[in-house]
């Protein structure tokens, strides 16, 4: 089999791969959730539409400190005196791509953004990828802490319960596992800048080498140096500052999925429902990320959202939940991207020579 054909057929196989896992998937959250609702079907649920426009206002601004560590990122990289603005917008601009399966188009559509404003291609597609990785690892560590301290034992699912048995909740135990892992910080470091020197050289090397196979000469002076220069570290001051801005982002998704029970029950907005409410927002939107086979975590999200929400709120309300909560985010995602790119910066204003 010639080399063109054995990869033709390699990426038609892992597209098919790709797709079954997410009708897969898909069938079976839809089977679920048709389950759940069956069984409460005589709830009468009325919809507050405001408290859903707010919910999907709070879900875009929840997002802010992901373009700080973005922009702080690149700093380390070696592009320095960023403007902000031209950054924010590249970043909720590039959101979009990741209801493309694969999510890659994320990392295509915000570099190439940046790169309008004297911010190389190539690091600013190395922040990417190292920012995603790390708000939902963080996203990760939230659920299993809130899970195991302070979520009411008989909100949980069974599993759970079971697995970590508890009869009542424990903020005590919340702030001491925060301040274990504060404190656990400096080692996390160097495991954390093995990944991201890991990274930026296969990233960078892969680059060089696709230009010099196209027999295109670098458009980003400094990115051949940049292969063997020292990069800036990942500093444990640093990590505790970033992951103390991503567990409020995630607290700001967890109220912005609150919100939208709120918008069918008044009565739910409570210090509980906001811990489950983040626990679900947070667990659903980092696996859901995780799952590249699913364009923006579609299925993925949205079963684990009405899994964490059913013990709480009903099997219906958990339904309707995950799926206002889909509704609003996503409008107020494109509503995000659309204004900010109407809303465009002046062209270089970070220019070339300031970088480097």
């Amino acid at each position: 089999m010639e080399p063109d054909s054995a990869s033709r057929l390699k990426s038609v196989g892992a597209g098919l791969l790709r797709w079954g896992l997410f009708l897969l998937v898909l069938w079976f959250v839809a089977n679920q959730a048709h389950t759940l609702w069956d069984a409460n079907r005589a709830i009468d649920v009325q919809i507050d539409w405001k408290y859903l426009v707010a919910a999907g206002v709070l879900s875009q601004l929840s997002w802010l400190p992901s373009t700080w560590f973005w922009q702080r990122l690149i700093e380390l990289l070696g592009d320095q005196n960023l403007e902000r603005y031209p950054l924010i917008r590249a970043y909720f601009c590039g959101s979009l791509g990741k209801y493309v399966p694969g999510k890659a188009a994320v990392i295509l559509i915000r570099s190439a953004l940046a790169k309008k404003h004297g911010v190389s291609f190539v690091r600013a597609s190395i922040a990417s990828i190292v920012e995603a990785g790390a708000v939902m690892l963080v996203g990760c560590v939230v659920t299993i802490v809130f899970a195991v301290t302070v979520i009411p034992p008989d909100s949980l699912p069974t599993w759970v319960t079971e697995t970590v048995p508890r009869e009542s909740t424990s903020w005590s135990g919340l702030f001491m596992t925060i301040g274990i892992l504060v404190l656990a910080m400096p080692v996390v470091a160097v495991p954390a800048n093995w990944i991201f020197q890991k990274i930026t050289r296969i990233v960078q090397k892969r680059s060089l080498e696709k230009q010099t196979a196209e027999g295109e000469p670098s458009e980003e002076p400094g990115d051949k140096e940049l292969v063997d220069q020292s990069i800036g570290k990942l500093t444990w001051q640093f990590l505790v500052a970033a992951s103390l801005m991503f567990a409020l982002s995630w607290a700001g998704h967890g109220l912005s999925l609150l919100l939208v029970l709120v918008s069918m029950n008044p009565e739910a907005f409570s210090l509980d429902n906001w811990v489950i409410s983040t626990a679900a927002a947070a667990a659903g939107t980092s696996i859901g990320f995780f799952a590249v086979f699913a364009p923006g975590g579609l299925a993925v999200r949205e079963g684990l959202i009405i899994t964490i929400l059913a013990p709480s709120m009903g099997g219906s309300i958990a339904v309707a939940a995950a799926g206002l909560y889909r509704l609003a985010s996503l409008i107020a995602e494109a509503s995000a991207a659309l204004i900010l790119y109407l809303i465009r910066p002046r062209i270089g204003s970070t220019s070339r020579g300031e970088l480097e």
